[in-house]
């Protein structure tokens, strides 16, 4: 299995390298449109408390480009943590987040996809961090949050608004602290040994189907243990998750600009929103670990379509 530099955290003041490719952003079920749930993690350490409230701006990194390169009309872009109060004390093994977006159209169905102009700004989606380390994109009202493998004690939740490539407009993110204070702790999950390779293969759509509107991607898995729970946390042998991306899985972080969704199932339900009809397109599934770095060498399948009407 690949093992990067890569940590999975965002570094206060620092820009997000290109390398982190498809590792720094994909997303989950009510996220993306993908499916299952996130609903777990790895440890952490504690933290100080906040002084300020769940309105607090988070100076974290844009995770796919500078801030200065950001489009203009990006600073319109705003979220708010509605609940949970900074200070919370979670005895549950989640946390629900409860999230507002202003400024732009909170959507999924274009993410991964090349918007260019004014239009880049109109529409996105916002990412969800444990403590510095990406968990997923989301375009609900609601994020779920697993702690599994979370250390008890205090912990950053940041929700930061997202372009349609996944570049976060980081002035704009909020961040809230928790108290993880679990009444009954979940068994920490650990790593898997494994005999054979992790393959992963696109069952559906075929090679050459036309796809239209909302479609499913369906894929087989072997010898990799996929986890929402796992999302952003530490890395664990023989565990992760799948990234769908369209045409590329190169250029700025490591294509993670072309991420449509990722998904700890068989199945992602992907869109031909913002696609050319009659136009072609490569769909690529591909396994990542549990920071959303690809495996290396690439584990990946392949599969063309036309769009339809």
């Amino acid at each position: 299995m690949f093992k990067s530099s890569y940590s999975g955290r965002l570094r206060p003041g620092a820009a997000f390298s290109g390398a982190v490719g498809v590792a720094a952003l994909a997303l989950v079920a009510a996220a993306c449109g993908t499916s299952g749930s996130p609903t777990a993690a790895a440890s952490h350490t504690m933290s100080p408390m906040p002084e300020t409230s769940s309105s607090m701006p988070m100076p974290s990194p844009s995770m796919s480009m500078g801030e200065t390169m950001l489009p203009m009309g990006a600073k319109h872009m705003h979220v708010t943590i509605v609940s949970p109060m900074t200070g919370m004390k979670v005895t549950g093994n989640s946390v629900t987040v409860h999230v507002r977006v202003s400024g732009y159209k909170d959507t999924c169905a274009l993410a991964g996809k090349h918007v260019m102009g004014m239009e880049a700004t109109t529409s996105g989606h916002y990412h969800v961090l444990l403590d510095g380390a990406l968990i997923n994109m989301f375009c609900t009202p609601t994020a779920v949050v697993s702690l599994q493998n979370v250390k008890p004690g205090m912990h950053t939740l940041t929700v930061v608004p997202a372009l349609d490539d996944h570049a976060q407009v980081t002035p704009n993110a909020r961040s809230i602290m928790f108290d993880y204070a679990p009444s009954k702790p979940l068994p920490t999950l650990t790593g898997m040994m494994t005999m054979h390779k992790p393959t992963i293969t696109i069952v559906s759509p075929k090679p050459g189907a036309t796809v239209s509107g909302t479609f499913i991607v369906r894929v087989r898995i072997k010898n990799y243990r996929p986890s929402c729970a796992l999302f952003g946390k530490a890395n664990l042998h023989g565990w992760g998750h799948w990234h769908l991306n369209l045409d590329t899985t190169t250029g700025g972080m490591m294509g993670m600009g072309g991420m449509m969704g990722m998904s700890c199932t068989h199945v992602i339900r992907a869109s031909t929103a913002g696609l050319m009809p009659g136009s072609t397109h490569t769909l690529i599934a591909l396994l990542v670990d549990n920071l959303h770095v690809p495996l290396m060498p690439l584990v990946a399948s392949r599969v063309t379509v036309r769009i339809g009407k």
